[in-house]
């Protein structure tokens, strides 16, 4: 038996700018992640402001470190639990913003730092690209992360997959059809013999509901769309073993070909 992570996905309702209620939502799923022995939590796209009118999100912009992310934190540290939510980054530095997402582990601390590579409609009036598909280990997995629109883009998960990911986590406000986000989350999953674990807003605008997905496509877990919840199965690396002894496809890929 190889390593084991119990993971689970978040979906609820955000209401839309208003921080401190989503992030009371937050709280209660952490706890009852942590009740169900969840090790690491994925959080929805823009999981503390909601996805909201570009203004809405532009004014809730913070750094990272900075108070919404030390309060995750926090939840991180007081119920033992990961934890990878979607946030809006203003990067002090540079004045840019980003559709980002983060991974704290069970102390806190900062794991693994994502920006949203493929920027959707009216994500480009405000946010910034990012340029690469970073993978960092926590526990004992390799993990990278993407965002909504970047689930459409094969190379999402291809180039995770190439930089030795074994679990993809996944944060959406999916804007529809339903049907289209468990398709395309199943094929990443199967097309890089990878696990997939998508967490997803609900609400009147959104459509889909988060999910685990395992090396071959297949469903470990799903939410009920009309209930906020968290979702939760256990991933165990060996399945990735043995997918990739039986369909070794990343040492089958032909790169000169796909010209």
């Amino acid at each position: 038996m190889g390593p084991k992570l119990r993971i689970g996905c978040a979906q609820y309702t955000a209401r839309h700018g208003d921080a401190q209620n989503n992030l009371s939502t937050i709280e209660q799923l952490v706890i009852a992640a942590a009740k169900d022995a969840v090790e690491l939590l994925v959080l929805p796209e823009m999981a503390v402001t909601g996805y909201a009118k570009p203004e809405i999100i532009v004014a809730a912009a913070e750094p990272i470190p900075g108070p919404t992310s030390n309060q995750l934190g926090a939840f991180a540290i007081q119920h033992d639990v990961a934890i990878a939510a979607g946030l809006v980054e203003k990067d002090p530095t540079t004045g840019l913003m980003h559709n980002t997402m983060l991974l704290l582990d069970r102390n806190g601390i900062e794991v693994l730092r994502y920006r949203k590579v493929h920027l959707w409609d009216t994500e480009t009036g405000w946010a910034a690209p990012g340029t690469s598909f970073p993978v960092a280990k926590i526990y004992e997995v390799k993990v990278g992360m993407w965002i909504c629109y970047d689930t459409r883009f094969p190379e999402s998960a291809r180039s995770l997959a190439k930089n030795g990911a074994q679990l993809a986590l996944v944060s959406t406000a999916w804007l529809g059809p339903a049907d289209e986000w468990e398709l395309a989350l199943r094929s990443r999953a199967m097309d890089n013999g990878i696990f997939v674990a998508g967490s997803a807003q609900l609400g009147r605008s959104f459509y889909g509901v988060s999910m685990i997905i395992d090396p071959h496509g297949r469903i470990m877990a799903q939410g009920d769309p009309l209930k906020d919840m968290i979702i939760s199965a256990d991933v165990e690396l060996d399945e990735i073993a043995k997918f990739h002894q039986r369909v070794p496809l990343l040492k089958h890929l032909q790169p000169d070909s796909y010209r």
